[in-house]
């Protein structure tokens, strides 16, 4: 019995052959009575012990691929077959849950989903828009405990439905190139998009740059319905990819870049302050917009930002462009967390060469002496990028820690090692409050620093433990003293 065939929505509820489903489930653990349960595992072994737990909680029905080959030992329980588990459990979610905010937008790429997301919601609620975002920083407006970028369909859709609950029409979601390839967000009626950046990442995953980008393009390609409007920031995007365009002109779509633009920068500047103003075409009129921002990639991102708040609202593209100089850094995006005399530390999430480079070029503009840097490298990640990521701190940077981020279970001087240079700009230091100690201890006058690679995370992961840690508080301590 194939699972598109077999559920149905009735009294606004959802029913399999009569049985009113009560939950869905992916985790045998989690199954309650009336549980639909989805099972994810593909381990035969492991498959039967899951649907063996899940019935014996009370699951009216398990959810199995067509794959699978051992479902003929389970005779007291409703089997149904899927080609695409993940498709299938999202768009099950989002019949069961059913109510939505009225107006979804989603935001992805490599670099600087959640300032744009972040960005946006300051902007809706600037102009007195009831909104929220969910994301690497979690969910603005309810507690939650999912972890991912992108949570989860079941995490994704119960937070939805909260939200709609409590009359949050407008909420914008990071949509990561995992929860995109694992469809956590298809099933979602989503009115606009937005392709922020795309350079090298999680190739441990996507194993090409292809594949990786792919991942992103189905975002515009395949979720974003026909009446739906795009932003693309070509500026930060490779010109080889640009033909993705080509794939949605059905769809409205509102460019950012050099020239072909729906909106064209024609110049970015620094004004007071040294913070960044870009000088933008717009439908042939010069615009120049303000921002409070010391980053040039930080600028564009409001533009974007400002972009997709204008979707499905209200507010005009200037409105939106005029609160541009009133929003608030980030946490953890290229954040000065403190200043020392003539010195400025910063705190960036950036984890990947092309961020790591970004920050640096744009630090340097606004750096007397000294540039300093301190990173490390994710273990259990795309181990290809530390040698770009060292070559572009030897590159922009004066002064080089190597440290430790989140070694998981790969060994952490292995992961220090692939990252260090035989250079005298580079210095290697395992404890990562010692680094930064080292680094600050280090700083003369007009010198900078810039902490990659944490961010707003307040831990550091090792293989069985989690060490809790923060690059701010860190920062604040050292300077207490």
């Amino acid at each position: 019995m194939d699972i598109s065939e077999s559920l149905e929505f009735k009294k606004k509820k959802l029913f399999i052959q009569n049985n009113e489903i009560t939950q869905i489930s992916k985790d045998s653990r989690d199954v309650i009575n009336g549980s639909l349960f989805f099972l994810i595992e593909e381990n035969p072994t492991l498959g039967k012990k899951y649907i063996e737990q899940a019935v014996s909680k009370g699951a009216v029905a398990v959810v199995v691929s067509n794959s699978n080959n051992f479902i003929s030992q389970f005779d007291n329980i409703i089997i149904l077959k899927s080609a695409s588990m993940r498709k299938d459990l999202a768009k099950t979610c989002s019949k069961f849950y059913g109510k939505y905010p009225k107006n979804i937008i989603a935001v992805t790429g490599t670099n600087g989903k959640t300032s744009v997301a972040k960005f946006t919601e300051q902007i809706w609620s600037n102009n007195g828009i009831l909104s929220a975002s969910i994301g690497t920083l979690g969910n603005s407006k309810i507690k939650s405990n999912d972890a991912l970028t992108t949570p989860d369909p079941i995490s994704l859709h119960k937070q939805l439905a909260e939200l709609s609950g409590a009359n949050y029409d407008n909420v914008i979601i990071e949509a990561s190139s995992h929860g995109l390839n694992q469809s956590r967000i298809d099933g979602l009626n989503i009115s606009g998009a937005a392709f922020t950046s795309f350079s090298r990442d999680h190739l441990d995953y996507h194993k090409n740059m292809i594949s990786y980008f792919n991942a992103k393009k189905r975002l515009f390609t395949e979720l974003l319905p026909d009446n739906g409007t795009a932003v693309i920031n070509k500026y930060m995007i490779p010109n080889k990819y640009h033909n993705f365009v080509d794939e949605i002109e059905s769809k409205k779509i509102i460019s950012i870049g050099n020239k072909n633009s729906t909106i064209v920068i024609e110049k970015i500047y620094r004004g007071e302050g040294q913070m960044i103003n870009l000088a933008c075409n717009i439908n042939s009129k010069l615009v120049n917009v303000e921002t409070p921002f010391v980053a040039s990639f930080q600028a564009i991102n409001s533009l974007i930002a400002a972009c997709l708040s204008t979707i499905n609202t209200n507010i005009s593209l200037m409105d939106s462009l005029n609160t541009i100089p009133n929003l608030n850094n980030v946490i953890g995006r290229l954040e000065r967390v403190a200043s020392k005399g003539n010195n400025n530390i910063f705190v960036d999430y950036g984890h990947t060469p092309d961020a790591i480079k970004s920050a640096l070029i744009e630090l340097r503009q606004v750096t007397a002496n000294r540039l300093f840097v301190v990173f490390g490298a994710g273990g259990d990640r795309d181990i290809g990028k530390r040698v770009l990521m060292s070559a572009v701190a030897a590159k922009y940077a004066d002064y080089v820690v190597i440290t430790d981020d989140n070694p998981r279970t790969e060994d952490p001087s292995k992961i220090r090692s692939e990252l260090m240079q035989n250079s005298e700009k580079f210095i290697e230091i395992s404890d990562r409050g010692e680094a930064i100690s080292h680094a600050i201890s280090k700083l003369s006058i007009d010198d900078n620093l810039l902490i990659c690679g944490k961010g707003h995370e307040r831990y550091i992961q090792y293989e069985d433990r989690r060490v809790s840690f923060s690059d701010h508080d860190t920062v604040y301590d050292i300077l207490s003293k």
